[in-house]
């Protein structure tokens, strides 16, 4: 009887050995950016608007409805921008990258823009620990142009 114990005892370590390969294998690999938590309680930033002055750009929005605006603790302002001769690629995603905050009384945020270059621009609802909203309509300057909403 303990030869077979032995044998059947045998054949489970491979196996376990296997198993655990293909558990360390798969988890292997790059992995992606981290993205903030979503808040289904917060409305989006709506009513997104940008104007240029001179080398400045100047975005703002309009406050949330009155029943959240406890919940809001501030605003995430995140930019895209294409160097100048740089084209958008049709249907790629767009990467955002955030370049500032504001408080949850402020609702609208200004930065340095060079000519010859196009901007799109989106806003964030945050609320405590670090929740966030999903992203507003964004709004594109070209700096080549005229101003748009996307």
């Amino acid at each position: 009887m303990m030869r077979g114990s032995r044998k059947r005892g045998s054949l489970w370590w491979p196996f376990f050995l296997g198993c655990l390969m293909l558990v360390i294998g798969a988890s292997c690999g790059r992995k992606a950016p981290p993205v903030p938590p979503r808040f289904s309680g917060l409305t989006v930033p709506a009513g997104l608007v940008a104007r240029q002055t001179g080398e400045r750009i100047t975005i703002s929005w309009s406050a949330p409805p009155f029943s959240e605006r406890s919940w809001v603790t501030g605003y995430r302002i995140y930019l895209s921008t294409l160097e100048a001769g740089e084209e958008a690629c049709v249907g790629c995603p767009i990467r955002f990258e955030k370049i500032g905050e504001t408080a949850s009384d402020v609702r609208h945020f200004d930065f340095s823009a060079s000519s010859g270059h196009l901007y799109t621009l989106e806003v964030r609802s945050e609320a405590d620990s670090g929740y966030v909203s999903e992203p507003s309509r964004r709004v594109v300057v070209d700096l080549r142009g005229e101003t748009s909403a996307e």
